[in-house]
């Protein structure tokens, strides 16, 4: 189960501040997200935050979110991820990861289909 609120806003915060990732933090994230959705382990959350402590700048522009989530007082609390849910959570995120990665990469890789 997710409950960490900077966790279950990731989705949300990756949506709108796509610029705060390099394409090298979404490929690891990537990586780290495959590896979570095949087997999710019981310390997932752990996993996640680790990540973000890898990545100061990132983490760091999250909890900034977070703060103006919070401020705008409207927003009801995001319910925990729970158990059952947890593989489509890994799926949503991972797919949402790969579109970022697909958006920043074209023009700087020359690994995309264009024919």
């Amino acid at each position: 189960m997710i409950s960490d609120l900077k966790l279950l806003l990731f989705t949300e915060f990756l949506d709108t501040k796509s610029e705060v990732f390099s394409i090298e933090d979404l490929q690891d994230l990537d990586q780290t997200l495959a590896l979570l959705e095949s087997n999710p382990p019981e310390n997932v959350e752990e996993i996640l935050r680790n990540w973000f402590k890898a990545r100061l700048t990132i983490r760091d522009k999250l909890r900034e979110f977070e703060k103006q989530r919070k401020e705008l007082g409207k927003v009801p609390p995001t319910p925990p991820i729970q158990p059952d849910r947890l593989d489509n959570w890994f799926q949503e995120l991972r797919e949402q990861v790969k579109d970022q990665l697909n958006s920043k990469g074209k023009g700087e890789q020359g690994t995309g289909s264009s024919k």
